[in-house]
Formats: structure tokens, C-alpha cells, sequence
């Protein structure tokens, strides 16, 4: 038997590979993280729950904090917090806590009674509705604590503030002993003290800009003895005043001049209520709530008090006039028929200098009040919020500071214009149109004594402004060999300055600061934004006004010469103006102050 070997078909390798346990394990355990995160999603949803209005969630504590319900410190995951009051407490805690003081809840009867808080001290929740208006003793500033401790971070100081909330929370609800709350107070003192610098600018503007809140002060007491008095005068005119049939009787001119004296009358009220505004809100409540000091006050309002006093006079002194003038026995029907003595009486003698003294000084520091207000309102948000608020009242009627200050400035400038018209609706009375007249006058000179002291108090700050910015190592040889410095100008009076030409010898012409003082002309030049004596051809440019001469320069209608007559030969200097106008204006003002200075030379009086 014969066997045949053949040959046997190839059969494909088959590569069988093991991967082993490693890469099950692997795969495994990314299952497990998976169904980890979920079900801490969901313990954390789960743990979001609410009790008792607080909304709860988990987070890491930083810092010595016990638990605001039991009063224990916290372990590393054991501590939740409310995001609405900022109570932190452990999480067994959370059903036992207290109603959350930001969600309204019904609470039964009885339930803040349960505790006796006798022992702990009161704090009041802030609401803005709500009166009086008190802070959590934990934010409150003390006299002492001038020093407060560095800012912490703004985490730490968003968690100072809940700890201040949930201790606040426990004083309500009257849960803890006494010695867990010294030392939560102990550490809320620390944990507070960052804030209290920033928690105290802050109050105090809240409490300037809460809504619903305006002045404390009504008409009544803003107008004072004159409550009564501005009822009446709450008509528009004189004819409205009085009875109809009273008014008919009346001729044409006695209307007339009733009209005005009934304006003079209203027009002065209005201006004593807008002292009171200046004096009783702002003046009064930029010192109380503010805390301003009287300097201050002083440099917005000068000498108040002196003008609330001299037109309250005047105005008694017109309403005791008004109610001698009451025809038959009535409370309304009125008839002034001499007003012209009173009006003398108010602007001649120590009435006169009284206000031309203080109108002097208001008038004078206008220009520096208002700018100071600016500047005031720019910078302090405090000061901003207190005028907003003052200005929403009904009593002061949005009438703002420098409005306020402006119609003081004008008001002296009224009554020329209403004496004249007074004049011209009195007849058939001589002797009131005698006093009417000798009041017109009066009442002018008054007012030209003074717009010469503004224009004086004006000058001074010019000429202050000059000294500040001439440069101090300047120095100038005068003709007579007498050095003259920055500190001379300090002991002079400006007359005026201005901006001139001087021209040089070579015809070029070099624009210069003329300042003419009492008794010498100084050419300045700026240089490096600082004022120096100008230089000319070796000529002086510090010219004393002894011995001077001023001259027009010969065909040539913006040029003067200045000529200085001395011991040595004379010195000329030739000085250019803008126009003609200003060059004949310029040679006037000099050659006046030549004068000026000789006839006090002759009288011995001190330049």
C-alpha cells in the first residue's frame, strides 16, 4: 500500500493579542470619576436647597469662622453659606437656622420671643423706608479707630461683610451664649476694620442720596417772624392785594406807585429768603453734615449773617410802614403814602457804610466763591450728593450755590431802578418826592463806593497773581541805582496792567506785561511760563512815575514815549498799545496816577 504525501493549503496566521487587566482597570475607573461627578452634581443641587428662605451652597472657609447657629468652628468641607444674608453654618445646621433676613417670610407669633436678647445689643437691619436709619455694630466707625487696618482683598472683604450680617442675624433672633459672641465680635472688629474707612464715606453719601429724603426744614421755618408777612405778599401785585372795590376807588397813579412800592416789598422778601437758603440749608448743613469747617463756609458765603441782618431791618422797617397805612381798620386794604424817608433812612449814615462794606467784601470775593463751589463739587462726591439733595427740596426750589450767590451780587444794583420809578409815579407831595430823589442818590453812591472796592479787592488778587508767577531770582536796576525784586511788588497797590509793546532801538517790537502800580510802571516778559523784568537796550524797564513825562509818539497812533526826567540825562522809552483807543486810555490812567501820586506827596501822605 502505497501512501501519497500532499501538500496542505496555507492557512492565515492569526495573531491573537491579550491586552491584559491594566486596560480594564483603566476603563474602569473612568466609569467610576464619571458617576463621581454626577452624583456630586447632584449632592450639590441637592444641597442648594432652601430653609427657612436661606439658599444654601457649599464653600471653603478661610480664617477662624464658627458656625452662626451652633456657634462651633467649621471642618475643611463642613461649612455652608446663605447667599442672601451671608450666614455661614454647618450643615446640619441648616434647618435649625433662623428665617433668612432677606426673603419676607411669615413668621409665627411668638417666635423672637422664645429667646431673651436682653443681654445682647440691639441692631437694627438697614432699610431704606425705614426710621431711624442705624448701621450693624460691626460696621460702625468709632472716634478712635482713626487708624483702621490695611484693605484686605475683595474676597476677604465680601466675607467680612457676611460675618457682619450673620452676626446681625443672631442678635435678631437672640441664638448663642455670651462668650461665643464677644468672641465673634472680637473677630469681627479685626475683619471689619478694612472696611470701616471705605463703609463710612460711603454711608454718609447713601444717606445724602436715599430717595424720599429732603430737607428737614419747612417754609414756616425757614422764613421765621416773616412766615406770616411772605402769605401775604404771595399776590402778584398790589391790586390783587386788596378788595376790588377798594381798588376802584383809587387814581391812576396811586396805582401805579402802590405797584411799585408793593414790588420793592416783594423783590426784598424773595432776597431775604434766598439769604435764609444760603445761611439755614447750605451754610448750616455743608457745617452738620458735612462737617465743614467755618473757613470754609465762609470762603462760598462771606459775612451772611451781616446781610441777613441789614435787609431784615429794612424790610421791618417797610413792614411797619405797610401796616401804619392800613385804610379803615382793614387787614388788607393798604395805602402806602411815604416810603421816601425809610428809604433814606436805609442808604445814608451807618446804614450806608454798613453796606458798603459788606457788599464791598460779598461782591468782591463772588469771582473766588463761585470757583471754589467748582472746584468743591468736582472733586468731594459728598459735597455733590448734599447739594443735589437740597436742591430736589420744595423749599429751596432747586435754586443752586452759585445762583444763590449771583442774585446777592445783583440785588443792589435793583434798587435805583425801582426808587426812579416810584419817583416817577409820585405827585402832589413834595416832600416825598424830595426824600425819593435824596434816596436815588444815596442808593448810587453806595453802589459806586461799592463797585470801587470790588474793583480794589480784584486788583489785590491780580497783583497777587503776578508776584506767584514772577520768577524770584529776577532783579532789575532802576535809573536811580535802586534795585528792584519780586518782594516789591508785594508793597504795592496794582492801578492796572495789560499787555503793551515796547520797541527797541532796532524798531523790532517785543510784547510785554505792563503792570502800573501806585508809584512806578513795570515791564514784564514771560519766560518759561515764569514772569521776568523785561530787558530793553539796557534800559530799565522798572520806571518810577516821579519826575515822569508821557508823551504821544508823532505820527504814529498806538505809540506813547515815557520820559524819565532824573539827576542824570533823561531816559525815553517808547511803548506801543493795540489801538489807538488803548494807547489814549493808557496815557490817561498813568498821567492820573502822576497826579495821584504828587498830591499826596504834597499832603505827606506815604505812597
Amino acid at each position: 500500500m502505497s501512501v501519497k504525501w500532499g501538500r496542505l493549503p496555507e492557512v492565515p496566521l492569526i495573531t491573537v493579542r491579550f491586552t491584559g487587566l491594566k486596560h480594564g482597570q483603566e476603563k474602569e475607573k473612568e466609569k467610576d470619576k464619571i458617576k463621581e461627578k454626577e452624583k456630586d452634581s447632584k449632592e450639590k443641587e441637592k444641597d442648594k436647597k432652601t430653609f427657612n428662605g436661606h439658599t444654601f451652597s457649599p464653600i471653603p472657609i478661610v480664617g477662624p469662622i464658627s458656625c452662626s447657629q451652633c456657634m462651633k468652628p467649621f471642618t475643611n468641607k463642613d461649612a455652608y453659606t446663605c447667599a442672601g444674608c451671608g450666614a455661614f453654618v454647618h450643615k446640619g445646621c441648616r434647618e435649625n437656622l433662623a428665617s433668612c433676613a432677606k426673603v419676607k417670610m411669615k413668621q409665627p407669633k411668638g417666635s423672637l420671643q422664645a429667646h431673651d436678647t436682653s443681654s445682647l445689643p440691639t441692631v437694627i437691619m438697614r432699610n431704606k423706608s425705614s426710621q431711624p436709619k442705624e448701621r450693624p455694630r460691626s460696621a460702625v466707625l468709632l472716634a478712635d479707630e482713626a487708624t483702621a487696618a490695611p484693605v484686605f482683598t475683595n474676597r476677604r472683604s465680601q466675607q467680612s461683610v457676611s460675618l457682619s450680617k450673620s452676626v446681625s442675624i443672631q442678635n435678631i433672633t437672640g441664638v448663642g451664649n455670651d462668650e461665643n459672641m464677644s468672641n465673634t465680635w472680637k473677630f469681627l472688629s479685626h475683619s471689619t476694620d478694612s472696611l470701616n474707612k471705605i463703609c463710612k464715606v460711603n454711608e454718609s453719601t447713601e444717606s445724602l442720596t436715599d430717595e424720599g429724603v429732603g430737607t428737614d426744614m419747612n417754609e414756616g421755618q425757614l422764613m421765621g417772624d416773616f412766615e406770616s408777612d411772605s402769605k401775604q405778599l404771595e399776590a402778584e401785585s398790589w391790586s390783587r392785594t386788596v378788595d376790588s372795590k377798594f381798588l376802584k376807588q383809587q387814581k391812576k397813579d396811586v396805582v401805579k406807585r402802590q405797584e411799585v412800592i408793593y414790588e420793592l416789598m416783594q423783590t426784598e422778601l424773595h432776597h431775604i429768603r434766598t439769604l435764609k437758603i444760603m445761611s439755614d440749608v447750605y451754610s448750616r448743613g455743608m457745617m452738620t453734615d458735612l462737617l465743614f469747617e467755618q473757613q470754609m463756609v465762609e470762603k462760598l458765603f462771606p459775612c451772611l449773617d451781616e446781610l441777613i441782618s441789614i435787609h431784615s431791618q429794612f424790610f421791618q422797617r417797610i413792614l411797619e410802614r405797610k401796616k401804619e397805612s392800613l385804610v379803615d381798620k382793614s387787614e388788607k386794604n393798604f395805602l402806602i403814602k411815604r416810603i421816601g424817608d425809610v428809604l433814606v433812612s436805609q442808604f445814608s449814615g451807618e446804614s450806608a457804610e454798613r453796606l458798603k462794606k459788606t457788599y464791598g467784601k460779598f461782591c468782591g470775593q463772588h469771582n473766588q466763591s463761585v470757583n471754589y463751589f467748582k472746584d468743591l463739587y468736582t472733586k468731594d462726591k459728598r459735597f455733590q450728593a448734599f447739594v443735589k439733595k437740597k436742591m430736589s427740596s420744595s423749599v429751596v426750589r432747586r435754586l443752586g450755590i452759585p445762583e444763590c450767590i449771583l442774585l446777592v451780587t445783583q440785588r443792589i444794583t435793583k434798587y435805583p431802578v425801582l426808587f426812579q420809578r416810584i419817583l416817577q409815579c409820585t405827585k402832589d407831595n413834595e416832600v416825598e418826592q424830595e426824600d425819593l430823589t435824596q434816596s436815588l442818590s444815596l442808593v448810587k453812591d453806595v453802589i459806586g463806593a461799592v463797585d470801587s472796592k470790588v474793583a480794589s479787592y480784584e486788583k489785590k488778587v491780580r497783583l497777587g497773581e503776578i508776584y506767584t508767577k514772577t520768577d524770584s531770582k529776577s532783579i532789575m536796576r532802576m535809573k536811580s541805582g535802586q534795585m528792584f525784586a519780586k518782594e516789591d511788588l508785594r508793597r504795592k497797590k496794582l492801578v492796572r496792567d495789560g499787555s503793551v509793546f515796547l520797541k527797541s532801538t532796532t524798531g523790532r517790537l517785543k510784547e510785554v506785561q505792563a503792570v502800573l502800580l501806585t508809584d512806578i510802571l513795570v515791564f514784564l516778559q514771560e519766560k518759561d511760563q515764569k514772569y521776568v523784568f523785561a530787558s530793553l537796550d539796557h534800559k530799565s524797564t522798572v520806571i518810577s512815575l516821579k519826575k515822569l513825562i508821557v508823551r504821544e509818539v508823532a505820527h504814529e497812533e498806538k505809540g506813547l514815549f515815557l520820559i524819565s526826567m532824573g539827576v542824570k540825562d533823561p531816559e525815553m522809552v517808547e511803548v506801543h498799545a493795540s489801538s489807538r483807543e488803548e494807547r489814549n486810555s493808557w496815557i490817561q490812567i498813568i498821567q492820573d496816577t502822576i497826579n495821584s501820586l504828587n498830591r499826596d506827596e504834597d499832603e505827606g501822605i506815604p505812597s
